[in-house]
């Protein structure tokens, strides 16, 4: 019988199957577990059924788009990289508990809609995970203004033609959804996750209309102006974040989370009769038949605004910060997860006010990453404002073996550990003395052991480390500098001896496989480090920083977790076991390439 400290191998070894980190050895050992105890396997049955609740994701979007939709309904595996060889199962007992802990996932994906269907006599049809090539040629091409990205557990009306995830809609398309979630994104940039029962109409690349329902819409600033329409109120979203919800009737609620959004009344002929403007954490219930505007508290916890990234350090992801703040000073926020405390100024310009470390409303954009939450920008320019990673004993990075004890400090640099970091950085204004996205050991420039910016002791555009006495006679360039976003993959191999590899991906190829990057920038030395810094001075530039991730796998930090072409498995279907099996094993389907899920016996194979 399975005792208490085994169980707590068993969920270790179980997490780290899910985030992509195990090793062979440790695979032969999960197996071990599972073949010989009947209650490590009702443990293990309940992880991974808890695991794909909360994180099962669908196929990929660009693999839909490169005409690979023919997936059925597929499930994304635990995270398993070929760029990362210890993840890499070579033993064939082993692979068939990886392949069950997949097809779990499909079992919980599948089973809240089964539940679901059986419980309601009205015509509605599953939701397809990936898009129906007969739909995605329906329509002209020319006049297709959004795009299906991201589906969960939908149930369509059956008047809704087939469509799923990756689906082109066209202008005037319907939507029915009956129930769950989907993801719809409009070509200028905002994208609207709609849940169900709703119905809802794409008119434009700008414009939508929700008859009845509820939606949380985020809205960049190239869209600004994107405008959704209920039956007699127009909201009008001015590059922010909100939620909206639709009765039949008319009555409508609106839900600012970030920005400015100006509702207009209508009367019966559609006239305009009045206007209301809400703020960021203001809400609003229309009742446009007797023209009643009631300010109500604004409820953002009822939104689903994100199907992209979950809380919690998961996955690989181990630190995050996105600057869901509101705007004003950066520091003493503490917001995301993975660190030691908030945001700390270290040096703030005495000319400049509390702004000058700061929060800027809406998001720096970037194709394939969602824009969600502020950004931080520093304005003034004797500027540096940083914050500390969790590496005490018994934090998320000491719990995940990426911590060693260097000097005195607790640093994030383990022999033999693998480190990606990313982050979102621009200037709006070229060549103008020092700006860089900073990694410390304590603070201080001395303590400076990388810096991705401009102007560092003198250099131009480049990588650097004063740590490792990096000067303008030997650094790594990083090609022209821009005033556009530019999205920074770090990767840091940490070896013996602190002989440590970084290697820098400036605006990478791919945001799936990193193997089809090409490194930008190296350098060697000793990179163990425990905060990451902003920093700003001289010149007249403002420096902008978003989406900072910290994490052990590429696809982590670039926001694909498990969701990759690479990652996609055969069609599960769910069929009863025979006998008294408490768990799954996968077999093959009736010669139609699917796979089918029967009980495995009580005894161990």
């Amino acid at each position: 019988m399975i005792d208490d400290r085994s169980i707590d191998e068993l969920d270790r070894l179980a997490s780290r199957l899910c985030d992509g980190s195990l090793t062979e050895e440790e695979a032969g050992r999960l197996d071990a577990m599972l073949s010989s105890d009947e209650v490590a396997r009702r443990i293990y049955n309940n992880y991974m059924f808890l695991h794909a609740e909360l994180y099962a994701q669908h196929a990929s979007l660009e693999a839909v788009e490169n005409g690979q939709s023919d997936f059925g309904f597929r499930i994304a595996d635990c995270g398993f990289s070929e760029s990362n060889p210890q993840s890499t199962i070579r033993n064939p007992q082993s692979a068939r508990w990886l392949t069950i802990a997949a097809a779990l996932v499909g079992v919980a994906a599948i089973s809240s809609w089964g539940t679901y269907l059986a419980s309601r006599n009205w015509p509605v049809q599953s939701a397809q995970v990936a898009a129906d090539k007969s739909d995605a040629t329906s329509a002209d091409p020319a006049a297709t203004v959004a795009r299906i990205t991201a589906t969960r557990n939908c149930l369509w009306q059956e008047a809704t033609n087939g469509i799923g995830f990756g689906s082109r809609l066209h202008a005037g398309q319907r939507l029915d959804l009956a129930a769950g979630l989907v993801e719809i994104t409009f070509d200028d940039g905002a994208a609207v996750v709609l849940e169900g029962p709703a119905t809802f109409d794409v008119r434009t690349r700008g414009e939508a209309r929700l008859h009845e329902g509820r939606l949380a819409a985020v809205v960049p600033e190239r869209a600004q102006g994107f405008l959704v329409a209920t039956s007699r109120v127009n909201v009008i979203d001015l590059g922010t974040e909100f939620g909206l919800m639709a009765e039949p009737e008319g009555t409508t609620e609106i839900h600012v989370f970030n920005g400015l959004v100006k509702a207009q009344l209508l009367d019966e002929s559609g006239k305009q009769v009045r206007t209301v403007e809400l703020n960021t954490s203001e809400a609003a219930r229309i009742q446009p038949a007797v023209s009643q505007v009631a300010k109500i508290p604004a409820r953002d916890e009822e939104f689903v605004r994100s199907m992209s990234i979950a809380p919690g350090a998961h996955d690989g992801l181990y630190a995050y910060d996105g600057f869901n703040y509101p705007t004003g000073p950066l520091a003493e926020q503490n917001g995301g997860f993975g660190w030691a405390g908030p945001w700390f100024n270290v040096e703030a310009d005495a000319q400049s006010d509390a702004n000058s470390n700061g929060v800027r409303p809406s998001s720096l954009e970037y194709e394939g990453l969602v824009p969600l939450g502020n950004h931080a920008a520093q304005t003034a320019h004797q500027n540096r404002i940083r914050r500390s990673l969790g590496t005490s004993v018994g934090g998320v990075f000491d719990a995940a073996g990426l911590v060693e004890n260097q000097d005195g400090m607790r640093l994030v640099g383990r022999d033999g550990a693998i480190v990606y970091l990313s982050f979102l950085q621009r200037v709006d204004k070229l060549a103008d003395v020092f700006y860089g996205v900073e990694l410390h050991r304590s603070d201080g420039n001395g303590n400076r052991v990388l810096c991705i910016g401009h102007g560092a002791e003198g250099t131009g555009y480049g990588v650097t480390s004063n740590f490792n006495v990096y000067n303008q006679r030997n650094y790594p360039r990083l090609g022209d500098e821009n005033t556009e976003p530019n999205f920074f993959v770090v990767r840091i191999t940490f070896g013996p001896g602190n002989r440590d590899r970084v290697e820098v991906f400036r605006n990478p190829e791919s945001l799936i496989d990193e193997n089809a990057c090409i490194v930008d920038a190296e350098m060697a030395g000793n990179f163990a480090f425990d905060r990451v810094s902003l920093g700003n001075f001289h010149g007249t530039k403002v420096h902008e920083v978003d989406e900072i991730r910290v994490g052990t796998t590429f696809r982590a930090v670039t926001g694909r977790r498990s969701r990759g072409p690479d990652r996609l498995m055969p069609r599960v279907a769910w069929q009863p076991g025979q006998g008294t099996g408490i768990g799954a094993q996968l077999i093959e389907g009736s010669g139609s390439g699917d796979l089918a899920l029967v009980s495995w016996p009580r005894t161990a194979n």
